[in-house]
């Protein structure tokens, strides 16, 4: 018992190498770990060693008092220590000169891994296209409208240097197209990218009158995720990607899958698994387009699709008397439930019928009442940027 007495309040995480110390602040929000330099002389400075940091503005009372802390935590924070990675949120107004110095300061302290979600009037992203980041590898940017209209969408540079980067995601952004046919292509100087998705962003030309086109070319990339907008009728998908493994789409299917220069079957050979999910309030795709993919899209080995998406293929006249000919290779069916949405009464069997071993799985989607929820949510969420825009 005496033991017990002398060891209780004894502070044995102090005790602990820096190494192990820093390795739990880096699992907290940086004004955390600010708040824990007042416990000790141990800890006074040991957050400005940590080479992981995250920022949110939804810890502090305005923008301004937020914009203050983080110049304060950049230029407090110790000159010799690397930055790995950063997660940066603040999704009210964010000053593009606060934006840009951040960014300046990342690329200087060697960032390997950014997350940045942000609001701003930005015509542009300060993402400089002089600038070469030869350690980042892992790319994650958000930007969140104010208005949410796509004029207002920050148009993403076409010629960044980022050698290393091998995962992009993408939210709310405007690629610009440079040819007079009409085409963007902003991933092909990304050599060694594997994983790419893009949100809800959107194509401008300045040539109203031409057709816009996606081109998406890599060699190394292996997972493609597209989001289009429901009420938007976006740009066509042109890819030349031979090692691309997995494509996950959600939005209208408004054309047939194509490759560069309308070859298909050398982009989609090597395609194992998909995933196709139709919005669920709004549909205005041909159910015909949507057939045709699946044939595109005919050696994969699992499909993931939604109950919609089988309604959606039910509007064909007679479509499950087709002779289906394709999809040898599936293993795998996954069926995604929604309310209203019922799954057609054995009608997804014609999807099996030339590989009746792969197996079936039929999931629980969201709840009519949840995604109801969810959009009223992001409505309340629109007006009160709105409010605060024009306070």
């Amino acid at each position: 018992m005496k033991t017990r007495r002398r060891n209780y309040g004894k502070d044995r995480i102090s005790i602990l190498p820096d190494c192990l110390l820093l390795q739990i602040l880096s699992n907290l929000e940086v004004n955390q770990a600010v708040e824990l330099s007042i416990l000790s002389t141990r800890w006074k400075n040991l957050w400005k060693h940590i080479s992981v940091l995250s920022l949110h503005y939804r810890n502090f009372e305005s923008v301004e008092t937020f914009a203050t802390f983080v110049s304060q935590v950049f230029s407090s924070r110790n000159v010799n220590t690397s930055l790995q990675a950063l997660t940066f949120e603040c999704q009210r107004y964010c000053d593009p000169d606060l934006l840009e110095r951040i960014l300046k300061y990342l690329f200087s302290h060697n960032i390997q891994r950014l997350d940045m979600t942000v609001t701003c009037s930005l015509k542009h992203f300060p993402l400089c296209t002089n600038f070469s980041y030869h350690t980042l590898t892992s790319l994650k940017l958000t930007s969140c409208q104010e208005y949410y209209r796509p004029s207002f969408l920050p148009v993403f540079p076409n010629s960044l240097q980022f050698p290393a980067l091998t995962y992009l995601s993408l939210g709310y952004f405007t690629f610009r197209c440079t040819t007079d046919d009409g085409y963007a292509d902003p991933f092909s100087v990304f050599q060694s990218l594997n994983t790419l998705i893009i949100h809800y962003c959107q194509l401008y030309n300045e040539k109203t009158s031409a057709e816009n086109n996606l081109f998406i070319s890599s060699v190394s990339l292996v997972h493609l995720t597209i989001a289009l907008q429901a009420d938007y009728k976006c740009y066509k998908l042109k890819l030349s990607t031979p090692n691309l493994c997995s494509f996950d789409f959600v939005g209208h299917p408004f054309q047939n899958l194509c490759g560069h220069n309308n070859i298909s079957n050398t982009n989609f050979s090597n395609i194992k698994h998909v995933k196709i999910e139709l919005p669920i309030l709004k549909v205005t795709c041909s159910p015909t387009i949507l057939f045709n993919w699946l044939v595109e899209l005919a050696l994969m080995e699992s499909l993931t699709i939604s109950s919609k998406t089988l309604e959606t293929l039910n509007l064909i006249p007679e479509s499950w008397k087709i002779g289906f000919s394709y999809l040898h290779n599936l293993k795998l069916l996954k069926i995604v439930t929604i309310e209203r949405f019922s799954l057609p009464d054995g009608k997804e069997d014609f999807l099996l019928q030339n590989a009746p071993s792969a197996k079936k799985v039929i999931l629980p989607g969201p709840t009519l009442k949840s995604i109801l929820k969810d959009l009223i949510n992001e409505e309340q969420i629109l007006k009160k940027r709105f409010r605060y825009r024009h306070c």
